[in-house]
């Protein structure tokens, strides 16, 4: 025992070393990220999110989704990430600094138990020395890998972090702590991930088949038959009860955003093999790309994904079978495994690189299990041979670190990210219409227009694009055309407060309070916590002694009428809105806002304008059956 001590020693070492080289390794890797800016989602969320600047709104995060994000179409229920949100805002306001520091250290640790769960794995077909520092590598590489930053840097995707560092805690405490699997203990982690991310409960499917390629077969005279199958089945339930309370507590508002399903699914098998092929080679990474659902099964790329992932299965299956080569199997599994929730469930973009964070795991347990398998198959190698290999290691994480760090500069500022975009997806209407958001926020209202002009023919539907292309024809004196264009982004998102509250800004810089005050109004019902439509208002109640006398409520009233029978339900409601401000209580009003809203689909705000009605009409029948149509629709199934 005491001849073994000083191997012991060394080896935990040289484990001490390698763990303090890769916690030199990530910092220097992201030194760069800290002060990136905020980026899509984050606008939402944290800038013009009022619910997560007080941390006394905490425990409202977990009653209630709406607080998630001020636009009702991006209200999921993730209370975890709002919490860590209001955390960081506390510490530094709006400084993105502070953001991403709280996500780099669940980073760090995230790769720190994935080196502990990889040794562990590839220590179970053969013990040795060396899966130290394989474990050791296959961390650094994930932590290291270019395309890893992109959900790094862009903080909304903290949600990815949280959930995938909760499958692979789950992992770590059932190798660490045997004595207490038979309380299923393990399987907390992942499912409290799930409340940052629905995609943790496929904690569930991957322990299942770790458990039936690894544990079935080990003999336990402890463990009752039930205790055994119970390791399969407690994690489903558990992780399928919180599922379902996530679903639950989402709003109906939100809104997945795929326009066609099936050109969604049928495109998946394809993107799978972009993702494969951005792992071993991640080159042309996008923040946002322009590749488009396919409309048919005869598009040759169909093909060659299908190809691919039957081929990939195929491989993992196989793999998985023999003893030597299941931690490779495992591995490719896991990968196949964690893409099906965003391949099954259509989602607004076909690709986007932080879907991977969790399914490239699976591709660094593969790789662990290539190497463990080399160096089992071979035996003792020279020196020369383990420092040639060592240098090719190094060489390629070092390889790895500068290209994080490069992909951390163009996640910047919006101009470096954009113009990114544009260079590497040059037929993506989003990216061209953002970069020219960063032009104008420069001034540069003509070039601006030139981008959203070109953005226009690839995405003619996009009400976004409709407000930006009004906000930058106002300031190049375009009036008419802008206002034409505000109205069909009301046309085509009449559930988007952004389609009111950009409009009402307009009405307000051209002296016209009173219709601006009653769109901030609609915004404001849709996203309560909606700070630009606050700020908006108050701007409004300012300049509101300045206006000239307004109209009568039956003039409103009466606008309102003819704007529903001309099928533009927005502006009946804000013509109603506005004889509301003269007259509270005013029945026909809240009558007709009732009827555009069940035009408009949106049944729950039209149940509560008629409601308003009765309560000031309580023998108003035309009100009383627009209620019972908005109730139906509302819930159809009567419950």
């Amino acid at each position: 025992m005491f001849e073994r001590m000083p191997a012991v020693l060394r080896r935990k070492k040289f484990a001490l070393l390698g763990s303090a080289l890769l916690l030199v390794a990530l910092p220097a890797a992201y030194a760069n990220h800290f002060q990136s800016s905020f980026h899509f989602d984050d606008a939402h969320t944290i800038v013009n999110n009022a619910a997560i600047r007080e941390l006394r709104n905490i425990p409202l995060f977990f009653r209630d989704a709406t607080t998630f994000s001020s636009l009702p179409s991006n209200q999921s229920y993730r209370p975890l990430v709002s919490m860590l949100l209001a955390v960081d805002y506390r510490l530094g306001g709006l400084q993105p600094f502070w953001f991403h520091l709280s996500i780099f250290a669940l980073f760090v640790t995230l790769t720190l138990l994935l080196a502990f769960f990889v040794h562990r794995l590839v220590e179970s077909d053969a013990t040795s020395s060396r899966n130290r520092w394989i474990a050791l590598a296959a961390a650094a590489c994930y932590g290291l890998h270019p395309a890893n930053a992109d959900t790094v840097n862009y903080i909304i995707a903290s949600s990815e972090v949280i959930s995938t560092l909760g499958v692979i805690a789950s992992f770590a405490a059932y190798f660490a702590f045997p004595q207490l699997r038979r309380y299923y203990l393990y399987v907390l982690a992942a499912a409290i991930a799930i409340l940052a991310k629905p995609t943790a409960a496929i904690f569930a499917v991957l322990f299942a088949i770790y458990w039936l390629l690894f544990e079935q077969n080990k003999t336990r005279l402890t463990e009752t038959r039930l205790q055994r199958i119970g390791q399969i089945i407690v994690p489903f339930v558990i992780c399928l009860a919180v599922l379902l309370f996530v679903q639950h507590m989402t709003p109906r508002s939100w809104v997945a955003g795929a326009a066609n399903a099936h050109n969604y699914v049928i495109t998946q098998s394809y993107v799978m093999l972009l993702y494969f092929k951005t792992f071993f080679w991640p080159t042309g990474l996008s923040a946002d790309y322009d590749l488009n659902p396919f409309v048919t099964t005869n598009d040759p790329r169909f093909w060659i994904g299908f190809a691919f992932a039957v081929f990939i299965s195929a491989a993992a299956i196989v793999a998985a079978v023999f003893k030597k080569t299941r931690v490779i199997g495992f591995g490719l599994l896991w990968f196949l495994i964690a893409l099906l929730p965003t391949s099954l469930f259509p989602l607004a973009e076909v690709m986007n690189d932080h879907r991977t964070f969790l399914p490239y795991v699976g591709l660094i347990i593969a790789m662990a299990g290539v190497a463990s398998l080399v160096l089992r198959l071979r035996g003792n190698y020279s020196l020369l041979a383990k420092m040639a290999a060592a240098c090719v290691v190094v060489v390629l994480l070092s390889a790895n670190g500068y290209a994080t760090y490069q992909r951390n500069k163009v996640w910047k500022d919006e101009e470096s990210l954009w113009r990114d975009v544009v260079l590497k997806s040059p037929r993506n209407g989003r990216g061209l219409m953002n970069y020219g958001l960063t032009l104008m926020a420069k001034g540069d209202f003509p070039g601006a227009l030139d981008y959203f002009h070109r953005a226009e023919p690839l995405t003619p539907h996009y009400s976004v694009l409709m407000i930006n292309l009004a906000i930058a024809e106002d300031a190049t004196k375009q009036s008419a055309q802008a206002e034409q264009h505000f109205k069909e982004a009301l046309r085509l998102a009449p559930s988007s407060p952004d389609s009111y509250t950009y409009y009402a800004r307009y009405l307000l810089a051209h002296s016209r309070t009173d219709e601006a005050r009653a769109f901030l109004q609609s915004a404001l019902e849709l996203s309560p916590t909606d700070l630009t439509a606050h700020d908006l208002l108050a701007q409004a109640d300012a300049q509101a002694p300045n206006q000239p006398a307004p109209q009568t409520p039956e003039y409103y009233l009466d606008l309102s009428l003819q704007f529903y029978g001309e099928e533009r339900y927005v502006e009946s409601i804000v013509a109603c809105r506005r004889a509301l401000d003269l007259r509270p209580g005013y029945a026909e009003a809240w009558n007709n806002i009732c009827a555009a809203y069940n035009k408009l689909g949106r049944y729950n705000e039209a149940v509560a304008a008629c409601e308003q009605a009765l309560r000031s009409k309580p023998d108003f029948e035309l009100a009383r059956n627009n209620l019972q149509y908005a109730r139906q629709r509302a819930n159809p199934s009567g419950k």
